[in-house]
């Protein structure tokens, strides 16, 4: 098995997400060990686990908030690698300044061998490996889905153009009934369509998924995992989302 191969979806969602949050705390306290940058110079080793954890957890924090923001605002769900990158570079200066400060509080003369730009640098580089992973993380986390062809009567394209542009070449995991809008979950987010349920189905047309409510579709691959919780069918999404199966739903499961 390769590392490409491990079975990093089936693990518990609420691991995966502990796993991406610990990252960055994780390997702060990797470099202390190794005592990076020359930091094995100035400092005995509680201190750089101190001063590294400090940093990890502060720049960290930075970055998440801006990742949280991006998703939110921008993107409208997950981030391209691009992003990634680009939060990186933005968030090296500031952590450049809180090791500056940090460094001059706890170990001063250390700030003799290295400026500030060197500071950044340091910090840049490490951004790029923790969220180049933390990307690579999710993205073997997602669920995998299998596109299928439309049918001959569908119109892919009725949903999707009611879709934000941020999500229309998103793949479809899921539509839920909500009054007179359609919730439709996507790999990199979600949104409310002005639509009902069994239009928006009948887009993505009958090889994409199943109805397994009158309130839910999911696509196959997803109805595959169906579990018994508390004696019911039930349906559980990746963002632990409980969808009910009625009676009728489990028919189209067998069928």
């Amino acid at each position: 098995m390769t590392i490409a191969d491990f079975p990093l979806r089936d693990l518990p969602t609420v691991w995966r997400r502990q796993g991406m949050l610990l990252l960055p705390l994780a390997v702060a306290l990797l470099l202390a060990a190794v005592g990076a940058f020359g930091s094995y110079t100035s400092m005995g080793l509680p201190l750089r686990l101190l001063h590294f954890a400090t940093v990890g957890l502060l720049v960290g924090a930075l970055a998440t908030a801006l990742s949280v923001a991006a998703q939110r605002y921008l993107f409208a769900g997950a981030l391209p690698f691009w992003a990634v990158l680009a939060i990186a570079a933005v968030t090296a200066p500031p952590g450049g300044w809180i090791v500056q400060e940090l460094l001059s509080a706890w170990a001063p003369r250390a700030l003799r061998h290295v400026s500030y730009p060197e500071l950044t640098a340091q910090v840049l580089l490490v951004n790029l490996l923790i969220g180049t992973a933390a990307w690579w993380m999710r993205r073997l986390s997602a669920p995998t889905v299998i596109p299928a062809a439309p049918s001959a009567s569908a119109e892919p394209d009725l949903l999707r153009s009611k879709l934000p542009f941020a999500l229309r070449g998103a793949a479809i995991l899921s539509l839920s009934a909500e009054d007179h809008y359609v919730r439709v979950r996507t790999d990199r987010g979600q949104a409310l369509v002005l639509m009902n349920l069994t239009d928006a189905a009948t887009a993505l047309g009958p090889h994409a998924g199943v109805r397994i409510h009158r309130s839910h579709w999911v696509t196959h691959d997803i109805a595959r995992g169906a579990t018994r919780q508390a004696g019911r069918l039930v349906v559980r999404l990746a963002d632990d989302t409980v969808l009910p199966v009625s009676r009728a739903g489990q028919k189209s499961l067998r069928g």
